[in-house]
């Protein structure tokens, strides 16, 4: 099956992503973590570990990274209007990250129910394990994509 390129973008479009998958929206995982975070931020999370997932500033200095709690991911939001658009993580050589499904705004509507996780148990190890088995791999950078 060949990879369907999906984009997402803050409000203002001043950043977003390219997230490649072979997996139709209807058969996507989404995901309502129950932290703080996510629930102030109405955040469904998808992630796909057989695709590819870029992310992209348009704007110079529009990313914000945020991290909390255990800091062991960026939450990428936008300076300018503040929407959350996914999150990224560093493990050994490779960068993996989830998306916001709530900023593709032609899809939200076909994506199945989502799921409530909560992960507040999980150690250090544990979280860092579970995210490089689920979250999408982050494609190689071209010259706006956000790295690590």
């Amino acid at each position: 099956m060949s990879l369907q390129q999906y984009e997402g973008t803050c409000h203002c479009r001043a950043i977003a992503f390219i997230y490649q998958t072979a997996l139709a929206p209807q058969d996507w995982a989404i995901r309502a973590c129950q932290c703080s975070f996510c629930r102030r931020h109405a955040a469904l999370s998808t992630s796909d570990p057989k695709g590819l997932l870029q992310f992209v500033e348009h704007v110079p200095h529009a990313l914000y990274r945020y991290q909390f709690g255990q800091k062991t991911a960026d939450f990428l939001l936008c300076h300018n209007c503040g929407v959350y658009v996914g999150a990224m993580m560093q493990s050994a050589n490779q960068q993996f990250g989830i998306i916001n499904a709530r900023v593709l705004y032609a899809l939200v509507e076909q994506l199945p129910e989502a799921i409530a996780m909560d992960y507040e148990t999980e150690s250090v190890t544990e979280r860092l394990s579970r995210r490089a088995k689920r979250w999408t791999s982050i494609a190689l950078p071209h010259q706006k994509a956000i790295g690590a």
